[in-house]
């Protein structure tokens, strides 16, 4: 981080600074592409909470379409026992 004089007010201001706290010029040091982006952002924050649900629901999911085929699987028995 460095520190450089802004063009506006002539205050100090850092280069990661995206405007000047005191008037709210940009600063010329600043460039988009410098900034880091953050580790965490909604995008992956989402992916996570899918798969923890995903990972979370698929089993009942499973037990429910075995417990569904069982129920359909004895009803096909009694009615073709008659």
């Amino acid at each position: 981080m460095a520190l450089v004089v802004c063009s506006e007010c002539g205050k100090q201001v850092s280069t990661l600074a995206a405007s000047c706290p005191s008037c709210g010029a940009p600063v010329a040091g600043a460039a988009a592409s410098d900034r880091q982006a953050p580790l965490v952002n909604a995008g992956v924050l989402g992916k996570a909470v899918v798969a923890i649900g995903a990972w979370l629901v698929v089993p009942w999911v499973v037990r429910l379409l075995a417990f569904l085929a069982g129920i359909a699987m004895l009803i096909v028995m009694f009615r073709s026992a008659r």
